[in-house]
């Protein structure tokens, strides 16, 4: 082995080692470095939500942009799948402490026909245990349903405050 082969060999070990060692306090600061960023990401989203033409229906655009406006800090999270019986895709954030679910229809008509399939108690299709847990809220506006989990009862409610105000008028 040529002596730039070993050095390089020497490297590159070192790397790994130094980057598996690393501390509690590095790996929190990454971590609220990674927040920050998806927190920026989506007060930009809500920022190019002004620019689109108010719609009395709910979407991503609006929901994003009433979150941040309540000064909630949405973070997506994309590993969230929709739930099959629901019959809409999921938009999932991390408020803090608490997750909310939030599942979009084309109207307020297919919204409904959703809710009166599901067992009021659980949130979910007769004699099926709730995805949710104990311990969940429900808010439902025209063509939206949202599901918060979690945080404190001052955080659930800005929650619904912000979105029982509605999307907006066209």
């Amino acid at each position: 082995m040529t002596h730039n082969m070993r050095a390089l060999l020497f490297l590159s070990a070192a790397v790994t080692v130094l980057t598996g060692c690393e501390s509690a306090e590095a790996k929190r600061e990454r971590n609220a470095v990674a927040a920050r960023a998806r927190v920026a990401t989506e007060s930009a989203r809500a920022f190019e939500a002004v620019a689109v033409p108010l719609s009395a229906v709910w979407n991503d655009a609006q929901l994003v942009k009433r979150l941040v406006d309540a000064g909630l800090a949405p973070q997506r999270r994309d590993s969230v799948k929709a739930l099959v019986w629901m019959g809409a895709p999921v938009l999932a954030y991390r408020l803090g402490v608490s997750t909310i679910d939030v599942y979009v229809y084309r109207d307020s008509v297919a919204r409904k026909a959703v809710v009166a399939t599901l067992d009021p108690s659980t949130f979910a299709p007769r004699g099926t245990p709730s995805p949710w847990g104990v311990g969940h809220d429900l808010i439902e506006n025209n063509n939206l349903i949202a599901v918060v989990v979690g945080g404190t009862d001052r955080q659930r409610e800005r929650i619904a405050t912000a979105l029982a105000a509605g999307a907006g008028a066209p």
